[in-house]
């Protein structure tokens, strides 16, 4: 599977899940805004905008985000206000215990356990695989998952590898394209291993960017490269691995990427995002770390980021979050508590 065609291993599952409420084949393309024939017609699968077509469209008529593949219906629009409950939260972790709790709360819905070390975390899915005989919705949670906590801290999270409590599957090679990491089947649990530390990532985003997120997700998550394979995580990369007060200018990425300055723009739009923006979310999420967890004064931040003024990084902040510096900080300060 890749961003453009979504594989018919991941297509026929949930249509297969929308005859548990008596919806055939054709009746659910319609209601997508597909035919049959469309699908019919291209054997190797849909283009990510008909398959997250298709999805919201089964969880919608179905009232049903598990399609059947949990032991009751999870009713549509549960995620969205999981979404809400964690987007206040201060860090990953804070959100991702947030969300365990939430989902803790609403019968028969797939949860998630985090287990921490001193180096490694496992977002572990706590799913009934007996409901799910195709594997569909263990592979959708675990995408979920990682798509969804990569986008609240505006970074791919690199996954070190992910483990899966059920046999392999035929099409297991698969599971490389959406994942892009060590695979482990027959494991003690379906699960997420990442760096303990990526826990400790400022959230970045916001109310007002959740309802915008949510228009499409997290239907496209199994449409979306893993982030690391994206242009999007190869800038963001970049831009980790580079002074915050000496960012490369876009033709000195695109040198350092191996492409040209246009094509680097091409390919962040296709991505919905421009290299601007990649800049603002890395200055944004660097000055909120600071602000939370140290004493640095505002102006040794404003240096630090690359900006000659304290005031302009105060303005600038407030663009990026609603908040002034120093606000930001009172509140994470007064949330510890």
């Amino acid at each position: 599977m890749s961003a453009q065609v979504i594989s018919r291993l991941f297509i026929d599952p949930p249509l297969r899940g929308a005859t548990h409420f008596g919806f055939d084949r054709k009746e659910i393309l319609g209601l997508a805004g597909l035919s049959t024939d469309a699908l019919d017609n291209c054997k190797a699968g849909l283009d990510a905008q008909s398959y997250s077509q298709l999805m919201i469209a089964i969880w919608k008529h179905c009232n049903d985000e598990c399609m059947g593949f949990a032991p009751t219906p999870v009713r549509f629009g549960t995620f969205a206000m999981m979404a809400k409950a964690v987007i206040s939260c201060t860090s990953l972790d804070h959100a991702l215990h947030r969300a365990q709790r939430f989902y803790s709360l609403v019968a028969g819905a797939p949860g998630i356990r985090i287990e921490k070390s001193e180096h490694l975390a496992r977002i572990v899915i706590e799913h009934n695989p007996s409901f799910d005989p195709d594997r569909f919705l263990s592979e959708s949670l675990l995408a979920v998952w990682h798509r969804f906590s990569s986008w609240l801290v505006g970074q791919g999270i690199p996954l070190l590898s992910v483990s899966c409590a059920y046999p392999k599957p035929q099409h297991a090679a698969l599971y490389q394209t959406v994942f892009a990491t060590p695979i482990n089947f027959d494991a003690d649990a379906t699960a997420l291993i990442v760096p303990a530390r990526v826990l400790d990532l400022a959230i970045i985003q916001t109310p007002a960017s959740l309802r915008a997120f949510l228009q499409h997700s997290p239907a496209d998550f199994l449409a979306r490269p893993n982030p690391h394979q994206s242009m999007t995580g190869r800038v963001r990369k970049l831009l980790q691995q580079s002074q915050p007060n000496n960012l490369p200018s876009l033709n000195q990425a695109a040198d350092t990427l191996g492409t040209s300055a246009a094509t680097l723009r091409r390919r962040l739009a296709a991505e919905q995002i421009s290299y601007q923006q990649l800049k603002d979310a890395f200055r944004q999420q660097e000055a909120s770390r600071l602000l939370a967890q140290s004493d640095t004064c505002i102006r040794d931040i404003a240096d630090y980021l690359g900006f000659t003024e304290s005031s302009a990084f105060q303005r600038a902040y407030r663009k990026w979050t609603g908040v002034t510096p120093g606000s930001y900080r009172a509140n994470q300060r007064k949330a510890s508590q």
